[in-house]
């Protein structure tokens, strides 16, 4: 569940992980994985399905948010910009942005948004989970948007791992050498919490992660 503590903000869970104490209630589970959803897809894929008015960086106003998923979702009548505000800053992947009164989805388009005001990723290398198929393909030819308007990356192998089991038992790690790629003037943005994106990666830069280190790692 989602809730708020007087001191120390908002919060997922039964209790403050801070100070353990109960919190004021603003959404069940239900509630805040459905809200998710459909703040994924207005923000992400279709605006114009909920009658957003989003501009090119993808932005749109909280209080029209607020207002399309309350008169166009069954149940949320009683949604407030809190409850917008304290599911993006107990988000763990990090998915969305607020400035003042406008929110965005910092990565997963699916249509043309301008992001090259994110801020550059700080770490130089990065990973990309694969099927044995896909391997060869990527290695020789280099990595490219598929579903999304932007490549996503990984900040270590642990997290790649975790985002290739979605699609494959036992993915493959390919690894990006961010390092040379931004010498050469390539950018990538730091984008969630752990998820970097970039338009595309030349196969000069990607080398597969050996099986000896992907089985150290624990999922």
């Amino acid at each position: 569940m989602l809730c708020e503590c007087e001191e120390d903000g908002y919060y997922r869970g039964e209790t403050c992980p801070v100070c353990s104490k109960q919190g004021k209630f603003l959404m069940n589970e239900k509630e805040l994985n459905a809200l998710s959803r459909i703040m994924a897809g207005a923000l992400r894929h279709f605006p114009e399905k909920l009658g957003l008015m989003m501009d090119g960086r993808g932005w749109v106003e909280i209080s029209e948010l607020i207002e399309a998923i309350g008169t166009s979702r069954s149940g949320f009548n009683w949604l407030k910009q809190k409850h917008i505000e304290a599911l993006v800053k107990t988000d763990p992947r990090g998915r969305y942005q607020i400035d003042g009164g406008m929110i965005r989805a910092t990565y997963g388009h699916t249509i043309d948004v301008n992001l090259d005001d994110l801020p550059l990723a700080e770490i130089d290398d990065f990973y990309y989970p694969v099927t044995e198929e896909e391997a060869d393909i990527i290695l020789e030819g280099g990595l490219f948007p598929i579903d999304r308007k932007k490549v996503h990356l990984s900040g270590n192998i642990k997290k790649a791992l975790e985002a290739g089991k979605v699609r494959t038992e036992e993915p493959l790690i390919l690894k990006i050498d961010g390092k040379s790629a931004k010498k050469d003037g390539m950018k990538i943005y730091h984008a969630g919490k752990d998820v970097y994106i970039t338009d595309g990666i030349d196969a000069k830069y990607i080398s597969k992660v050996k099986d000896s280190e992907i089985k150290k790692i624990d999922v």
